[in-house]
């Protein structure tokens, strides 16, 4: 019994820290759109899910520009790109994006025009 429970409480906390950073878009047409997007690392590709389909890729980013564009790009080739159009700022007072918008898209299931809130944490 001691060890079923230890290893349940193992998996649990290693499973933990799979938490997706969840993504709520609103697409030109009006429709939502969800993307959960998992970091990949030095060695697997970042995946962002969107409705149940996988997409592997890298995320673009700027770590010294908490208002520079955002963007992804597949394995496949296909890209989105976002600037930020609305910044506000963090706890400690420092500026950071809280709304980006797709200004290019060849990646079908986010279109051009798509608005992104920031993702918020826990």
């Amino acid at each position: 019994m001691y060890k079923t429970t230890s290893a349940l409480v193992i998996a649990s906390a290693l499973l933990a820290g799979c938490m997706p950073a969840e993504l709520i878009g609103i697409a030109p047409d009006r429709s939502e759109i969800r993307i959960a997007f998992y970091p990949g690392g030095n060695v697997l590709d970042d995946l962002i899910i969107i409705d149940g389909v996988n997409h592997f890729g890298t995320a673009q980013y700027q770590m010294d520009d908490p208002v520079g564009d955002i963007g992804f790009r597949t394995t496949s080739g296909e890209r989105v790109q976002a600037e930020c159009v609305s910044v506000r700022q963090n706890f400690m007072g420092d500026d950071e994006c809280a709304r980006y918008e797709v200004y290019r898209s060849s990646f079908a299931p986010v279109p051009e025009g798509t608005t992104f809130n920031r993702p918020e944490m826990f």
